[in-house]
């Protein structure tokens, strides 16, 4: 996975940057790479900057309830951990008590080090699915515990990032406002090996198949598995009295990401999320959304993804043949018809998708991470050994 996201932070360059910054944020370079707002009250909000253009982080929800906080999600590094542990003290004295993570995607759960080592007793959440994700695909080159051996090999990729940025930036083809975003690329990459250092799995205390209720008299929090979408653990954040939804990345904008995903159940899964009956949705990356609009975009392309791919793929068609013939460029638009972003979708989110359809319509299974890539496991995977709890 690590390969994937840093290789997905240069595709980045390419994207067009999310809605200028809101009056409400407030950067600090405590909380880096993160700025942080107020959503609703004691409901915060951290995520990367509209001209930020290093290695892909989540965002990071964080809820404050009567005896502690909960977070969903912490990010991609122990250094990402450590900025949402500074915003934590920043909003309340209250403990964290809990942090749910939505998927087992690395730019999610590899903050939770620097969580746990603030606050020792915290319970780390997810559904059995996710869990089953952080101790197989996640682990391919990170560890369970901290490890030079990894920082030595992370720092040998992001070299491998840099030499690329550098490239672009050398070559007098490069358009000077991309020149612009590599400048800012390569300064996020520089400081990427420290944020880093030390970065480790922790898996989760707790698990669950469907419903876990974090209880509280104002601000309660269910986190739900709707249904396999994005991943086979998907894992929402639903705020009934306040009616916000963290989603994880069955929502990503200003466009999605399909690696490993389940076309027909996201498709589902996203109608029962509009069935919570949100006002605020915060979605795995990107600003918050106020309707249903994106989701009706995301659905559309799904659904066009399926129709498209489903026949060719009964006919007998191998899957290279399957990808020439698909048409994409309406659904494409859906998402924007700007160059920058034309140019990633087909990577990010199209590719992908043909091919979890393709194995969808022949009943294959969708597997999680790569099965073409052999794991490197740095350590040997410990057995799960989180409490089940019945939902």
């Amino acid at each position: 996975m690590s390969q994937r996201i840093l290789g997905a932070a240069l595709a980045a360059l390419c994207l067009v940057a999310a809605s200028p910054a809101s009056a409400a944020e407030v950067p600090a370079a405590d909380f880096a790479p993160f700025v942080a707002r107020q959503v609703a009250p004691r409901v915060h909000l951290l995520m990367t900057p509209a001209d930020y253009f290093g290695p892909v982080v989540g965002n990071v929800t964080l809820i404050e309830q009567s005896d502690g906080l909960v977070i969903i999600d912490s990010g991609l590094t122990a250094g990402n951990g450590r900025s949402v542990v500074a915003y934590a003290r920043s909003l309340s004295p209250k403990p964290v008590k809990a942090v749910a993570i939505t998927h087992w995607h690395n730019d999610h759960p590899q903050g939770v080090s620097a969580i746990r080592d603030a606050w020792p007793k915290v319970r780390i959440i997810a559904t059995s699915a996710t869990e089953a994700g952080m101790l197989g695909p996640e682990a391919d080159g990170v560890g369970f515990r901290p490890d030079e051996k990894f920082d030595v090999a992370m720092r040998a990729q992001v070299a491998e990032s840099e030499a690329a940025l550098v490239k672009l930036l050398t070559d007098p083809e490069t358009a000077p406002d991309r020149k612009e975003r590599v400048k800012k690329a390569l300064e996020a990459y520089r400081l990427f090996p420290d944020s880093y250092h030390g970065t480790y799995i922790v898996p989760p205390t707790d698990t669950f198949e469907r419903e876990f209720l974090l209880d509280d008299p104002e601000l309660p929090v269910r986190l739900l598995h709707l249904g396999r979408a994005n991943t086979n653990g998907d894992l929402v954040a639903w705020l009934p009295r306040q009616k916000i939804v963290a989603s994880g990345d069955i929502v990503v904008a200003p466009l999605p990401f399909g690696f490993y995903s389940y076309p027909g159940e996201w498709i589902a899964t996203i109608a029962k999320l509009k069935a919570l009956g949100f006002t605020t949705l915060i979605p795995g990356h990107g600003e918050p959304q106020t309707d249903t609009a994106y989701l009706d975009k995301l659905v559309t392309a799904i659904a066009d993804i399926r129709a498209q791919v489903a026949p060719l793929a009964k006919q007998g068609l191998p899957l290279d043949d399957v990808r020439k013939k698909v048409d994409f460029s309406t659904s494409a638009a859906l998402f924007g018809t700007e160059p920058r972003i034309r140019a990633n979708i087909i990577s990010l989110f199209f590719d992908p998708m043909v091919q979890s359809a393709y194995k969808e319509a022949l009943g294959q299974a969708i597997g999680q991470g790569d099965p073409e890539r052999k794991p490197d496991y740095r350590h040997s995977p410990p057995k799960p050994s989180s409490k089940k709890h019945k939902s």
